[in-house]
């Protein structure tokens, strides 16, 4: 008879180890998933900065360009330096800037390196 209170009493005390184990683990387990969830919200928020700071970007550079092709109008032929002083940014900038208007097939190079090129409107 004392053998099986023991017994009983090793089996309650165990099952309660057990419980009180597993409310631990549930408990580390919220925790550790609201943690996860404000690090999504955290990063959600952060790649949205960068899209929207990339959008802004992408638009400042085409309002950049077209103010170029109005001086281009304007003036017939234009120089990567002109470009870079009338729109407050460096060389690179503006050279990549007559690049792309390049690509695009809005205007051509006029000579071939140098601080000598120009840059004229491309005929229609």
């Amino acid at each position: 008879m004392n053998l099986f209170l023991i017994f009983l009493l090793g089996v309650v005390l165990g099952a309660g180890v057990v419980w009180v184990m597993a409310k631990r683990r549930i408990k580390e387990l919220e925790i550790e998933l609201e943690r996860t969830e404000r690090e999504k919200e955290e990063q959600a928020k952060i790649v949205s900065g960068f899209e929207d700071f990339n959008r802004k970007q992408e638009k400042l550079k085409e309002a950049r360009k077209q103010r170029t092709l109005g001086e281009l109008a304007e003036q017939g032929k234009i120089k990567t330096n002109q470009v870079a002083d009338f729109l407050e940014v460096s060389r690179a900038t503006a050279f990549r800037y007559l690049e792309e208007l390049e690509k695009e097939g809005k205007v051509e190079q006029i000579g071939a390196f140098g601080r000598n090129v120009e840059y004229k409107l491309k005929a229609p």
